[in-house]
């Protein structure tokens, strides 16, 4: 029995660099010649096995590159894209301009020219850089369907927020109402307060509004450090609701013209 489990252990001894020479060096080598003592070289390339992955690994590995080079590969970032007129970007993707520039419009619903700047069209239709580069990727790589695969993973870059403004506005108006009528706060300051914010809000819609016509009527092209089409809905939003707040307080008033009418 003995004698068995030398011999046993003999051949685990000896199999032993055979089951373990591949990416095992010792010294944490890469692609080592063989400089010292420990050199095999199965597959005969030069290089120590030890200091290297196995023959059917590599081929793995190889791939994997390959295609975390392709996918990282962008022609153009969305800073740079921002820059840039459809027509150009159409250039950087080898790709025809004027069908870029449809799939885009059929995309966002609206008329797109090859000659639009990207940062017009971000500011005016949201139009998102994520978006156009994966437009103009599938178009490249000759994908038809492209524009409807887009448009059912990314579609969250174009919601408009209604449901938490509008609870927002409606649970501080609530909170105002009652500290008036508890005189925490006078009605004049409650009414004060949100006069304000009727100010502000029509402020924010009436010049942005300003500023989109003259962007696309006149080319005018001011960059702002956000979405103004996004900004001008949201901002109508909440100065609608405050509207209705402040019609709620003058409803008498209406009742008169109406009875008067």
């Amino acid at each position: 029995m003995k004698k068995v489990f030398l011999i046993a252990l003999l051949f685990i001894f000896i199999a032993m660099p055979a089951l373990a020479q591949w990416n095992d060096c010792p010294y944490g080598e890469i692609d080592c010649g063989g400089l010292c003592s420990q050199l095999i070289d199965t597959d005969n390339d030069g290089i120590c096995d030890h200091s290297q992955l196995a023959p059917e690994d590599r081929t793995d590995v190889i791939a994997v590159a390959n295609t975390t080079e392709s996918v990282d590969h962008d022609p153009v970032t969305g800073q740079e894209l921002k820059t840039k007129t459809v027509r150009q970007v159409a250039d950087v993707y080898e790709i025809d301009a004027q069908v870029f520039a449809d799939t885009l419009g059929n995309f966002y619903n609206v008329t797109i020219k090859p000659t639009d700047n990207f940062q017009l069209l971000h500011d005016n239709y949201g139009l998102e850089p994520s978006v156009a580069k994966d437009i103009a990727l599938g178009l490249s790589l000759g994908n038809e369907q492209i524009a409807s695969e887009v448009q059912k993973n990314d579609t969250q870059g174009r919601r408009y927020v209604f449901f938490p403004v509008a609870i927002i506005l409606i649970i501080a108006y609530l909170t105002t109402h009652i500290l008036s009528r508890k005189k925490v706060i006078s009605v004049v300051n409650h009414r004060k307060f949100w006069n304000i914010l009727l100010t502000i809000t029509f402020l924010g819609v009436g010049l942005s509004g300003i500023f989109l016509i003259l962007r696309i009527n006149l080319g005018l092209n001011i960059r702002w450090p956000f979405n103004m089409l996004y900004w001008h809905v949201e901002t109508g939003l909440a100065m609608t609701l405050i509207s209705i707040f402040h019609i709620l307080w003058h409803l008498p008033y209406y009742k008169n013209i109406l009875k008067f009418k």
